[in-house]
């Protein structure tokens, strides 16, 4: 299979492990970044509960969203219902058994919020010129609960960061963490970047 589903992304950002997916991210831009480009990144599926349900629909809804979007791979929307809570077979056929009616500003929040980024996937789905980094508080240690990651095509450049928990934070990024690169046809080495060169700025 050229994709692999990645539940880890829904499970671990929905509980707030976000050491331990952040350790996902390095361990395969340590091993080989080109899987990122594999990873079928969603916030649901049929066999879960709904987006909303696990993630409710403020902030928390959208920064994921956000990153489910920005990050290399592919993003899967699920807009369907749970199907073992609100709907039922007839005849094959699955009905919903609510009336349910679309949530108008949460609509309004992808069409703002979303939708543009959607547009720019071409930005976002390579790992190329992914770049990973450490969020750096004041005291000086990492916060593991911020996702920055950066990437770019061409003069094109986006710079993400995302705080995946209710509370304040502030600090820096510094250099991003060390990515395989190929050089020649079969080796490979970890090499690091500085932010500009990642972003490609003088």
């Amino acid at each position: 299979m050229h994709r692999v589903y990645n539940s880890a992304f829904m499970n671990m950002l929905k509980d707030e492990e976000n050491s331990k997916y952040r350790s996902v991210i390095k361990n395969t831009l340590e091993f080989n970044p080109e899987v990122l480009k594999r990873f079928v990144n969603f916030m649901s599926n049929p066999d879960e509960e709904t987006a909303v349900t696990q993630f409710g629909k403020g902030d928390k809804y959208l920064g994921v969203c956000t990153m489910m979007v920005t990050m290399p791979g592919l993003p899967m929307f699920c807009p369907w219902p749970s199907r073992r809570i609100q709907r039922k077979i007839w005849h094959g056929i699955p009905v919903c058994q609510m009336d349910e009616q679309p949530d108008q500003e949460l609509i309004e929040r992808h069409e703002r919020e979303i939708f543009p980024l959607m547009k720019r996937r071409h930005l976002f789905a390579d790992v190329r010129n992914f770049l990973l980094y450490d969020f750096f508080t004041p005291e000086g240690y990492v916060n593991e609960d911020v996702f920055a990651y950066s990437n770019r095509v061409g003069d094109e450049r986006a710079l993400i960061i995302y705080h995946n928990k209710y509370a304040s934070v502030r600090g820096w990024i510094g250099r991003p963490l060390p990515i395989r690169s190929r050089r020649g046809r079969d080796e490979r080495t970890l090499i690091q970047k500085d932010l500009g060169e990642g972003l490609g700025l003088q």
